[in-house]
Formats: structure tokens, C-alpha cells, sequence
């Protein structure tokens, strides 16, 4: 399985590091599945679909964003 850190997944999917961090903290996202490891949080994957799913329904995604504001 791979992993990405919290930026590259933010990347990917186009929204900031701060939404997704924020989701664990408010325990939107489950910190088993994603554990910090060394001060990083480590995402497998196959985690990403569901951290988008949360994204999208808080409207955290950039491209949402910026179609909302045009």
C-alpha cells in the first residue's frame, strides 16, 4: 500500500493542506486509517476518495471555489 503526506494529497486533489488537517481534527476522517507517523500524517490512497467526498460536501475543493465565485 502506498502513502502520501497530507500537501501531496491536498495537491492531488486540489484543496489546501489546512481543509484536510482540519477534517481529522474535527474527526470528519479517521486517524486510524491515516496515523502521524514522525509528525506526519500518513494517507494511504485508497483513503483519498473519502477525504474528497468531505472536502467536497464542506465545499473545501479549489475548483469548487472558484466556480462558486464566478
Amino acid at each position: 500500500m502506498s502513502f502520501i503526506s497530507v500537501s501531496d494529497c491536498a495537491r492531488e486533489l486540489g484543496a489546501r493542506p489546512r481543509d484536510i488537517s482540519d477534517l481529522f481534527y474535527q474527526r470528519v476522517l479517521d486517524d486510524a486509517t491515516c496515523p502521524i507517523v514522525s509528525n506526519r500524517r500518513l494517507i494511504p490512497r485508497t483513503y483519498m476518495p473519502v477525504i474528497k467526498e468531505a472536502l467536497a460536501k464542506r465545499g473545501c475543493l479549489l475548483d469548487q471555489r472558484e466556480t462558486a465565485t464566478t
